[in-house]
């Protein structure tokens, strides 16, 4: 399991570095141009690699702690259980974050698709993954108030926004011209923040940790999704604002 959880990690870790730069792509290109297509494509495997090899990753931890986090080191059982409970916890948050990619990246995908169709959206599968988001929530949000992590909470609150957002969308009765557009957007760049998220965060944690101690640790966790609910909302402003001069 070690060799399978390394070659995951590698996985992880290079593709997560492609994304961070095909990300921007898309974003700045025409939208609907072959260019917008063809990088938004890129962009989209790349995520489903990403979160893929992080659900693999977590599993394997949660699974067996110790033989990959401390492998071949001897470890006494009262510190072990602390370890245990320490990386299961850890390893719980992380695969809540990897599910969230994963259903965002297919969400983003299907509502693209569909378009003013939803019908695909209300599939078993997709309904699934959406299911097993929130389920993954409801275990970090038991943790945090278990354990008091504010961090924890904090994304497992973000998680049910999006579960609900989500559900919201494909069961409301009618969509607004174009609404599909603003849709696909906003859960395109909800993987985009994950990506950045982890980069700071998870990627350059113990570098950070010494530039931001205490509290102020929560900040390259937040920044991302700060600044991409921003954009998220400005782009809704300026695509009402062209609706709104198309109709007139």
């Amino acid at each position: 399991m070690l060799i399978v959880h390394q070659f995951a990690l590698y996985l992880h870790i290079i593709i997560g570095a492609i994304a961070l730069i095909v990300f921007w792509v898309p974003v700045v290109t025409v939208k609907g141009s072959p260019q917008h297509r063809l990088w938004g494509k890129i962009f989209t495997w790349c995520m489903w690699l990403v979160s893929v090899s992080g659900i693999v990753m977590c599993l394997i931890v949660i699974y067996d702690p110790l033989a990959i986090r401390y492998p071949s080191q001897h470890i006494d059982q009262a510190l072990g259980q602390q370890l245990v409970l320490k990386q299961r916890q850890l390893s719980e948050f992380l695969l809540m974050l990897s599910v969230l990619v994963l259903a965002n990246i297919r969400h983003s995908s299907l509502v693209l698709a569909a378009k003013q169709h939803r019908e695909r959206l209300r599939s078993g599968s997709h309904l699934l993954l959406i299911g097993l988001l929130a389920a993954t929530g409801g275990r970090v949000l038991y943790t945090a108030l278990t354990f008091g992590s504010t961090l924890y909470l904090i994304f497992s609150l973000i998680v049910f926004s999006t579960v609900a957002t989500m559900l919201f969308y494909i069961f409301k009765p009618t969509l607004k011209p174009r609404e599909w557009v603003l849709e696909h957007m906003s859960t395109i760049l909800g993987a985009g923040i994950a990506v950045y998220t982890a980069f700071f965060a998870v990627g350059g944690r113990h570098w950070l940790a010494q530039l931001m101690p205490g509290a102020w640790q929560l900040v390259p966790w937040l920044l991302p999704a700060v600044v991409g609910t921003l954009g998220i909302l400005f782009y809704k402003k300026q695509l009402n604002h062209c609706q709104a001069r198309g109709s007139k």
